[in-house]
């Protein structure tokens, strides 16, 4: 029984201090599968991670190079985006000056390229994007400034500018026109076989984007380049504008895929308009007349300063061919210009010109409806937008001095949407309560003007 004892408690004891081992098979098997998940899960991140976080931080934002190009001048060397040397060369267009001294501009018959300004009381900050486009490495261009009849200062400093550079060309309007208008004015005036446009309100471009752009826009025959914007604020950048979603697209897009990426599904089933802004891009001269023929004269000679942008912008994505986005900053654009607005709000007019103001996102509503009426998808977008921004369910609709010209416009689009197939009951319901709420508006304008 003692032996027996012992050999037990010896048996236990060896339970404790020896642990089952593993085949040495078996645990190599271990060890592999955990490398192989530990490595899968660093691919994962770089690709996937990475994109997303890509443009968070845009000081550590890699460059790219294009493969379709490889040719083509790097911006590594010419558009660092250190916050020193972005400085120096926004406070060489802040300072009123030109990169190269005593330069002579010279007029050209042919220009390549026509850069697009239009302009309403910025004599404070329009220099910044003008002597932007000055310094631009080339010089074979036509600056063509369309002023929507300002009443500060902006048209003599204009005329400043162009004793030193014959290549400034100044439309002058005698009534407030509004935005679209204006651009139309400066598109049909320009000569340029490309035209890109700038705004006033204190955005500048980089030097050599239209060289870079302009090299890949005739290396393959495009019709339209894409370069991306940077937004900044009280001097220092900020971010790239989340409307540039498809960064990471290489290769020329083509229609019928043209239209589809910028009008990707929502998570409810409906589309929206990506990359609403018409400049930020080098487009052809002759597809810039076509979007104005296809706009029609309705909208491009109506006064319309809200939603413009979007006009031109879906008209381009329908009619464009070939599209490419370059995978560099080229347009920087200030947030402070919030600031400015407030004191162009505060300015009169010089000359009323009679024309529909105060409602210019429903007259974008009102357009769609006018081209959106060949298939679904379309339709759907244009339900989208009039839900958006019809102004109908937020205060201004209240507040807003309406005439019976806003609301022929309002029952025009209630009216066309109402007989869409696509719609179901819900739908329509919720446009006939807006359609009410109309009615309501106008029978009170009626009776105050009875």
């Amino acid at each position: 029984m003692k032996i027996k004892k012992a050999i037990a408690k010896k048996r236990i004891k060896y339970k404790k201090t020896h642990k089952k081992r593993i085949p040495r098979n078996s645990r190599n098997k271990y060890i592999n599968k955990i490398l192989i998940i530990f490595f899968l899960l660093i691919i994962f991140s770089y690709f996937f991670i990475k994109d997303k976080n890509k443009f968070k931080n845009l000081f550590d934002l890699k460059r790219y190079q294009s493969s379709v190009f490889p040719e083509i001048i790097s911006f590594e060397n010419n558009l660092n985006l250190s916050l020193e040397l972005f400085q120096e060369f926004r406070q060489i267009n802040r300072e009123n000056k030109l990169i190269e001294e005593n330069i002579k501009f010279i007029k050209s018959d042919n220009p390549i390229v026509t850069v697009i300004m239009t302009i309403y009381n910025q004599d404070h900050c329009l220099h910044k994007g003008l002597r932007s486009i000055q310094n631009q490495s080339i010089k074979n261009i036509e600056i063509i400034i369309i002023d929507d009849c300002s009443t500060d200062n902006s048209v003599e400093k204009i005329k400043e500018y162009q004793k030193e550079d014959p290549r400034i060309i100044l439309i002058s309007h005698d009534s407030n026109e509004g935005k679209i208008k204006s651009r139309s004015d400066g598109i049909r005036k320009a000569k340029g076989k490309y035209i890109t446009i700038v705004d006033g309100d204190d955005a500048f471009i980089h030097k050599d984007v239209l060289k870079n752009s302009l090299f890949i826009a005739q290396k393959a025959n495009l019709d339209a380049v894409q370069f991306l914007m940077a937004f900044f604020k009280g001097g220092r950048l900020r971010k790239i504008t989340g409307t540039y979603s498809f960064t990471n697209i290489t290769n020329i897009i083509y229609q019928p895929e043209l239209t589809i990426k910028f009008y990707p599904p929502k998570k409810n089933g409906l589309y929206y308009l990506k990359n609403r802004s018409i400049w930020g891009k080098l487009i052809k001269n002759e597809l810039f007349q076509r979007i104005l023929e296809y706009i029609g004269p309705e909208y491009t000679e109506d006064y319309i300063n809200d939603a413009e942008d979007t006009i031109m912008a879906m008209s381009l994505f329908h009619l464009a061919n070939s599209y490419y986005i370059m995978k560099e900053l080229g347009y920087y654009y200030s947030l402070d210009q919030k600031k400015d607005r407030k004191i162009i709000n505060k300015n009169i007019v010089c000359k009323d010109n009679n024309k529909l103001k105060g409602f210019d996102k429903f007259k974008f509503v009102k357009f769609l409806v006018d081209k959106n009426n060949k298939n679904d998808k379309e339709k759907l977008i244009t339900y989208d937008e009039a839900n958006d921004i019809s102004c109908i369910n937020n205060r201004l609709f209240y507040q807003m001095k309406l005439d019976n010209r806003h609301f022929e416009i309002m029952f025009f689009v209630f009216d066309n949407m109402l007989k869409w197939d696509i719609l179901n009951q819900d739908q329509k319901a919720h446009l006939i309560h807006l359609r009410n709420k109309v009615i309501d508006k106008r029978n009170q304008y009626n009776k105050n003007n009875q």
